[in-house]
């Protein structure tokens, strides 16, 4: 049953990292659409994997320092949500795969 709960627990961890992703592309899509001297002030940020990139970091602290209330677009905001959202449910799934796993090693050995 625990081995279950596990998988799953991961399953849904990567589905929230992968909406994650979604959504800060969504939300620098929209700045560039909506909000262009912005983003191009930016240095034009995008999720990419490469995570040493000064734009793509300056603009993962820009969502989370809610900088973006100032140009009142409820837009950016509903996505900000989507991203907080993922943010807590992926931190919470990966607590719970870990529990899972600490809890059978435990009682296994």
């Amino acid at each position: 049953m625990l081995n279950l709960f596990f998988t799953l627990s991961a399953l849904l961890f990567i589905v929230a990292m992968l909406v994650q992703i979604m959504a800060i592309q969504a939300f620098f899509n929209r700045l560039n659409k909506a909000h262009n001297k912005l983003y191009l002030e930016m240095d034009r940020p995008r999720w990419k994997i490469q995570l040493a990139d000064d734009a793509f970091r300056d603009g993962l602290r820009y969502i989370r320092s809610k900088k973006f209330e100032e140009l009142n677009d409820p837009e950016l905001l509903s996505i900000y949500k989507k991203i907080k959202l993922s943010d807590y449910s992926a931190i919470t799934l990966g607590v719970i795969a870990l529990v899972i796993v600490i809890y059978q090693a435990i009682t296994l050995s």
